[in-house]
């Protein structure tokens, strides 16, 4: 399972096979998250769950907000949770979208999990690399 964790919206992805990620759904990041995120990752019977990180927020003070997600998150579910890099991940998912000949609105909608997606089929192909 993958986030791509946003002050407003968490985009979620899976992967059944572990080697394509499918984009699943948006959580509202709004009151307990992490309960949210934990349920989910359950029902999902999830055994790791990978959290996009911009490149540069692992460098300044934004990191820690991650770190404490995570950590949270961890906790909350006993599952592997790694930190991964999501630089351009957004960008990438709506050019994907839109040359799929979504609509602007239609792409807009769907870009965090979409994004998740992108995010989780880096950590897969990664994983498939170093086997």
């Amino acid at each position: 399972m993958a986030i791509d964790y946003g002050s407003r919206r968490i985009g979620i992805a899976v992967s059944d096979s572990g080697i394509l990620a499918t984009p699943h759904s948006v959580v509202p990041n709004e009151g307990d998250v992490i309960a949210t995120l934990a349920d989910l990752a359950r029902q999902l019977d999830a055994d790791t769950i990978v959290v996009g990180v911009p490149r540069r927020q692992f460098r300044d003070r934004g990191e820690a907000k991650f770190h404490d997600f995570a950590e949270r998150l961890r906790q909350r579910t006993c599952k592997e949770v790694v930190l991964w890099d999501e630089s351009l991940t957004t960008v990438d998912a709506a050019e994907r979208l839109r040359s799929g000949g979504r609509k602007r609105r239609q792409a807009d909608r769907d870009i965090d999990m979409a994004a998740a997606a992108v995010i989780l089929q880096s950590y897969l192909d990664e994983q498939r690399r170093r086997s």
